[in-house]
């Protein structure tokens, strides 16, 4: 969406995500974080067992969705974020309008509930909110669940990964922060996005007429060598990205210009990720609290396999052997 519109709806639940609520959010994802690493047995998969559930009963318990749905929706949030892709198959598209209508269904029961008997969550707050048609009170919902997890889940796991794989695990209890922008940088969790110019333009010679769809490819404008020296090293040591403000984008000076070593993995302007405090906040406290439990971990599997996914890319499973000490 652009202004008016885009203003209207993104601000009706900014104020869910702002610095200062997600803070008080703090001691609870570190307690499910924790319950989390105590059940992970020896050997086994990290996405399932930890990466996927952290985020998902996060932003369960922020919206109201109760605990025992959650298996319930799990392959609707698969299949919207398969439906992200540029390139679909008549299948796909098939199973994500029925997977769209059951997802809708479910959130038009559940507000319904919340209407009789509102909680102290985002979807009682919703339902009071007079500006919302019921189209974008819906909408609204499943972007916020499955946004709200599925790209976290890639962040924890792919940073697992890149952690494990560099022999760099400890330095996440340490320097937590400074990791997770590097992962944010190194493999974001989204890849691409997608972009309708406005106005007439040119790009690297290429001339872009008002109208026309535009790939913006994040991943790659992220080892971006003019950018970032070394870009295809993996290296949490870089400088840090000093956010006086984590909820805002600083990719961009005031002038407009792009600060160095900022990487785009959260997007930029008005569309910047509504979600980022709540992102780096779970990445920094799971990322740590496994490096702390399990410094010596190993890859059970060296190729662990990928989610058939372009635009947000993650790790379908990945094995490991914790070792704790």
């Amino acid at each position: 969406m652009d202004p008016p519109d885009h203003t209207r709806l993104r601000g009706l639940v900014s104020r869910a995500f702002t610095p200062r609520m997600v803070e008080r959010l703090r001691p609870r994802v570190e307690a499910v974080t924790a319950g989390l690493i105590a059940a992970l047995p020896e050997e086994g998969d990290l996405v399932s067992g930890f990466a996927y559930p952290l985020p998902v009963r996060v932003i369960c318990e922020m919206l109201g969705v109760p605990p025992e749905d959650h298996e319930r929706f799990q392959g609707w949030s698969e299949t919207a974020a398969r439906s992200l892709d540029p390139m679909l198959t008549a299948e796909l598209i098939s199973e994500s309008g029925r997977s769209g209508r059951e997802f809708r269904d479910y959130f038009r029961d559940l507000l319904e509930l919340r209407r009789r008997q509102p909680g102290d969550d985002l979807l009682s707050a919703l339902t009071r909110v007079e500006e919302l048609t019921e189209g974008e009170l819906l909408a609204t919902c499943v972007l916020l669940l499955v946004a709200g997890h599925e790209t976290t889940v890639n962040l924890i796991a792919n940073g697992v990964l890149a952690l494990v794989r560099h022999g760099l695990l400890a330095y996440a209890a340490e320097r937590p922060r400074q990791v997770v922008e590097e992962v944010l940088r190194y493999d974001p969790p989204v890849q691409l996005t997608g972009r309708v110019a406005l106005r007439d333009a040119e790009l690297g010679g290429t001339p872009v007429p008002a109208g026309t769809a535009v790939v913006a490819l994040i991943g790659a404008a992220n080892r971006d060598p003019a950018v970032f020296p070394d870009p295809d090293h993996f290296d949490p040591g870089r400088s840090d990205p000093g956010r006086s403000d984590p909820g805002r984008s600083d990719a961009t000076r005031s002038d407009g210009a792009r600060e160095p070593g900022r990487h785009l993995a959260f997007g930029l302007g008005i569309h910047f990720c509504l979600g980022a405090t709540l992102a780096r906040m779970e990445g920094e406290i799971a990322l740590s609290a496994l490096a702390a439990a399990a410094p010596r971990m190993e890859l059970l599997d060296p190729a662990p396999p990928y989610k058939p996914n372009l635009v947000l890319r993650g790790l379908a499973r990945l094995p490991v052997r914790l070792n704790r000490q």
